[in-house]
């Protein structure tokens, strides 16, 4: 049995693990850039996991550029998000039933005031009582004009309560999207594959669903050929196209670069190939023209790689199979999709 010793042990490697990836790349040691290794070390999170290994597996750099994003997208955002997310909540359920009680009492106030006003004038002829009951109508009035005004300041709160809840919305929206394309971005899409795999693997009866990787073919050369913005205009009609080809429930996102990824719920692999074929197909049919100019680029075209999730694989692994294919379609020749053994 593991004791406290051994896990304060186990937190100091961590560290220094930490501490030598940041030297040895020439790194700042920053809260953020620290964050994102200790998590790596400690493997305590699968997708900083996985993106850190393909970058190393790839022979790429990790500098710091890459390492914040990490932070921001994997770290950060979500954790903000979701504690202003249930702090929102809890606030909007305090006032909510703040308010119920000042009306339930405001409702109660009226019927007494209008009950002591009535009795006032049923014994405004005995001289001792109906000073007494004047008093009373006149401070029941008095807190009944004083539960008014907090009833409208709470009004004034659940409007401002459900601006900001309509903010944080909009907020969230813009962390799951990518800024060019207003597809997906990869966070969302790897966060609604792992929920559908765990759902997945705990369902006695599951729906198959797919994952394609789709990939533009030498867009380096068009990028070199005719520049970033052109370039950007294509990854953002390539992205439209992707997106018309998908149902509701479906997701397309932009992986990174120009890799795009797709989730395909309640879809087959055989399916997923027909989907796959006709996209393929429309893109490579498509004219690519400036958006402003209507200047001519040409035709690009699109190698996809598919794979069907299988039982207790997990999300990360059905990436890595579907991954795969999308490189056997590059390595074949580009234009072609390919499934996944």
């Amino acid at each position: 049995m593991s004791t406290t010793h051994d896990h304060i042990a186990q937190y100091w490697e961590y560290a220094d693990a930490t501490l030598k990836a940041l030297r040895d790349r020439g790194l700042r040691p920053t809260p953020e850039l620290y964050h994102v290794w200790f998590i790596y070390y400690a493997d305590d999170n699968p997708e900083i996991l996985r993106v850190i290994n393909a970058v190393k597996a790839g022979g790429e750099e990790l500098d710091e550029e890459t390492l914040l994003q990490l932070y921001y997208r994997y770290i950060f955002d979500r954790q903000a998000a979701d504690f202003l997310q249930r702090g929102m909540e809890d606030f909007f359920h305090l006032i909510e039933n703040s308010d119920d009680c000042l009306t339930t009492a405001r409702a109660d106030m009226r019927n007494y005031g209008e009950l002591l006003d009535q009795s006032l004038e049923t014994l405004s002829d005995h001289a001792h009582v109906s000073p007494v009951l004047s008093e009373l109508a006149t401070q029941t009035k008095g807190m009944k004009t004083t539960i008014d005004t907090l009833h409208q300041r709470l009004d004034g709160y659940l409007k401002r309560v459900v601006l900001l809840q309509r903010e944080l919305d909009e907020t969230r929206e813009r962390s799951y999207t990518d800024g060019l394309t207003r597809v997906s971005n990869r966070m969302h899409f790897e966060e609604q594959l792992f929920k559908l795999a765990a759902d997945y693997d705990s369902s006695e009866t599951p729906d198959p669903f797919c994952v394609m990787m789709v990939d533009l073919d030498q867009f380096k050369a068009v990028n070199d050929q005719f520049g970033h913005r052109i370039g950007d205009e294509i990854l953002v009609l390539i992205a439209s196209m992707l997106k018309a080809n998908i149902k509701g429930r479906d997701i397309v996102a932009r992986y990174g670069g120009d890799e795009f990824a797709i989730l395909l719920n309640h879809t087959s692999l055989d399916d997923a190939m027909h989907i796959a074929e006709d996209m393929r197909k429309r893109i490579a049919a498509c004219e690519i023209k400036a958006k402003h100019s209507g200047t001519s680029y040409g035709h690009m075209t699109v190698s996809v790689g598919a794979a069907q999730y299988v039982a207790n694989e997990g999300g990360a692994k059905l990436i890595d199979r579907a991954d795969n294919a999308l490189y056997r379609a590059k390595k074949d020749g580009r234009n072609r999709h390919f499934a996944a053994e």
